[in-house]
């Protein structure tokens, strides 16, 4: 119902030339277009209106292929699948989901073929059985004869359930009996318009969907398609509507990939953060940013905050994550005690990150664990070389599995490289473990590897990251977050120009205020934070508490300069003078109390000033940096909080 009514604010005219609504109208919620993002994947979200009822095919190109097709809520119509080159194939591998107990897959389809991914041959209706083979762990389905092709459209027509169609995997099957894993370029997804989109039976029948797709490095164009599944007037143009989304996808944050010094990054929707080259370490190279729902929110969160008007929620909400380089765990049937296995996959290339295999019989294993199960299309292995002997492997054979138990055959490997090896996989498997057992070695009983590499089916390197939900940053973020009109709405919000920015504080469960600027015209709220984390959008009640710092920064190294800070503060509120008792404490970046310069001291008056020396409860001079104050002012059963950033220097 959100989704929905948040349309009427946003929804194009779906009148046609002649002034009668068009049969099929498509609008984009989000992403907007041209943007840039750290994001791999991307939510486009829509709605597809009609004046008549039926059912919609949404038609999306997907240039990194799809994240996971099990999580894909709608039901799938159709797939267009490239296996990366030509390959001569035997029968298709599909593995349905299974809802309690009832297989979600497809019974009847179509299936067409190209070896260039245009003109493809004529549509082959074909049967799918409901079992799984043993052998496959999938339903198999043989074609008549052997087909040469590189890419593969399926159409799903029907399924063995009433609704949805839904699948976890799509393989081919070639003439060795190797399931070969594709890359999804295009997905069609099937709608049924048969509700009204308001409350008036005249209004059109709509329907709104969510697809999330994976990008390709660089420029990415996205075009999404909707059309009615059976035209009933095959020559009307009112029967499909297309638009067009581009983007630019950075995997990295490096610096020389920055703009005038910054990184300007979105989610094509309500998030903009702009980030110095320098804010992070060298290797936190990634930030993500995912939208939160405000209804998937726990009210119990917020509604008992002193900060937040009673009877609001959430306007905007937004979780980030910043991810830093890391290696993957690996295991070696043998190793030296200061050489060990994960040296050979930690992203280093050049010696002393090697793994050095003791002086023991081959064969010798290296498992290595992708912390997930990925699809890979190439592995690069890098022997370490001294002069001109390399002591890389000779011989070896590739195994993968997705429990470290349950090992398969994958490739031989029968001539390596003296220094670096490209190994295509034709199969492109898609498992968690790579085992690559060393047969035999270019130098006898001495195997020494610099850096095992791997790369997914668009030819970008898999690599792991570790997650940061809360990071402090060498230096500040810009912040932007938008909304819109029925964001407001929904959130129960009365004065808008109240808006602020709060964080979650994951130790004390709680939103705490941080501020942020209300740009009304542009309906944005901004504001620079030296660190990352969950953020909302709140209405916060008005502060009736004044701050002022005489020194913001100050340095306390006994020069004569601002060597103390002074804190006035105001209350406005007169009614209770006379039976305030404020507290005034500095916390650091971890919630450690470091200092209580004021407690429970009766306020007789509407204003007081405190002096900060920087010195902690010990008497020492604190390190430098930016500190956290807190100032509560008590009367009776009422407690006014302010909170805000006090800088050491130097």
């Amino acid at each position: 119902m959100r989704l929905y009514l948040s349309l009427l604010f946003i929804s194009l005219t779906l009148l046609s030339a002649d002034g009668v609504f068009a049969r099929t109208a498509l609008s984009i919620i989000s992403p907007t277009t041209d943007f840039t993002t750290n994001n791999q994947a991307v939510t486009i979200k829509g709605i597809v209106e009609s004046s008549v009822r039926g059912d919609v095919i949404v038609s999306i190109n997907t240039p990194g292929g799809l994240p996971y097709l099990a999580q894909l809520t709608h039901s799938i119509y159709g797939l267009v699948v490239d296996l990366g080159n030509t390959q001569e194939l035997k029968g298709i591998l599909i593995l349905p989901v299974v809802d309690r107990g009832f297989p979600r897959g497809p019974r009847l389809a179509r299936l067409a073929f190209s070896k260039a991914g245009t003109n493809f041959s004529a549509g082959q209706p074909v049967n799918i059985s409901s079992a799984i083979d043993p052998n496959f762990h999938s339903t198999v389905v043989d074609f008549p004869s052997v087909v040469s092709a590189q890419f593969i459209q399926i159409e799903m027509l029907e399924g063995w359930q009433a609704d949805p169609i839904s699948i976890e995997s799509i393989q081919f099957l070639d003439t060795k009996d190797r399931g070969i894993q594709g890359r999804i370029r295009s997905i069609a997804i099937r709608l049924s318009l048969t509700n009204a989109c308001g409350l008036d039976s005249t209004q059109p029948y709509c329907a709104t969907f969510s697809v999330d797709v994976m990008l390709e490095a660089g420029v990415n164009r996205l075009s999404v398609t909707a059309r009615e599944l059976t035209s009933s007037d095959p020559a009307s143009l009112n029967t499909m509507d297309r638009k067009a989304i581009s983007l630019f996808y950075l995997p990295e944050l490096k610096p020389e990939a920055a703009q005038g010094g910054v990184f300007t990054l979105s989610d094509g929707d309500r998030a903009t953060i702009t980030v110095p080259v320098d804010a992070f370490d060298e290797k936190t190279t990634k930030l993500h940013f995912f939208s939160v729902p405000p209804e998937t929110v726990n009210p119990l969160s917020y509604r008992a905050n002193n900060r937040i008007v009673k009877g609001t929620g959430p306007v905007v909400m937004y979780r980030f994550e910043a991810l830093r380089r890391g290696g993957f765990a690996a295991e070696a049937t043998s190793a030296l005690p200061d050489q060990p296995p994960t040296f050979a996959v930690d992203g280093i290339l050049e010696p002393p990150s090697t793994w050095v295999a003791g002086l023991v019989p081959l064969p010798v294993s290296l498992t290595i664990d992708l912390d997930s199960r990925r699809t890979v299309s190439r592995m690069v292995v890098h022997a370490n070389v001294e002069g001109d002997i390399s002591f890389g492997p000779q011989r070896a054979t590739l195994f993968t599995s997705n429990d470290n138990e349950n090992f398969i055959s994958t490739l031989e490997l029968i001539d390596f490289d003296d220094q670096t090896t490209v190994i295509e996989l034709p199969t492109r498997p898609s498992a968690r473990y790579f085992r690559l057992e060393i047969t035999e070695s270019k130098q006898a009983n001495n195997l020494q590897l610099n850096e095992v590499e791997f790369f997914d089916v668009s030819g970008a390197k898999i690599v792991s990251f570790d997650t940061f939900e809360h990071l402090i940053l060498a230096r500040p973020v810009l912040l932007e977050l938008a909304y819109h009109p029925s964001d407001l709405m929904f959130a129960n919000i009365g004065r808008e120009a109240d808006l602020k920015i709060f964080v979650w504080d994951a130790s004390v469960q709680e939103w705490q205020l941080v501020g942020g600027e209300v740009d009304l015209n542009r309906q944005v709220v901004r504001m620079e934070l030296n660190f990352i984390s969950q953020v909302a959008l709140f209405q916060t009640v008005p502060s009736q508490i004044q701050v002022a710092w005489s020194f913001n920064p100050f340095s306390p190294d006994g020069n004569g300069i601002a060597d103390r800070t002074r804190l006035t503060i105001v209350n406005h509120n007169t009614s209770h003078i006379g039976d305030t008792e404020p507290v005034v404490e500095i916390f650091d970046l971890h919630n450690k109390l470091i200092r209580t310069l004021v407690n429970q001291t009766v306020m007789s008056s509407s204003a007081m000033s405190v002096e900060w020396d920087g010195r902690d409860e010990a008497g020492e001079i604190v390190n430098i940096g930016p500190y956290i104050y807190q100032i509560q002012l008590k009367s009776g059963d009422q407690v006014e909080v302010r909170n805000g950033v006090i800088v050491v220097g130097k």
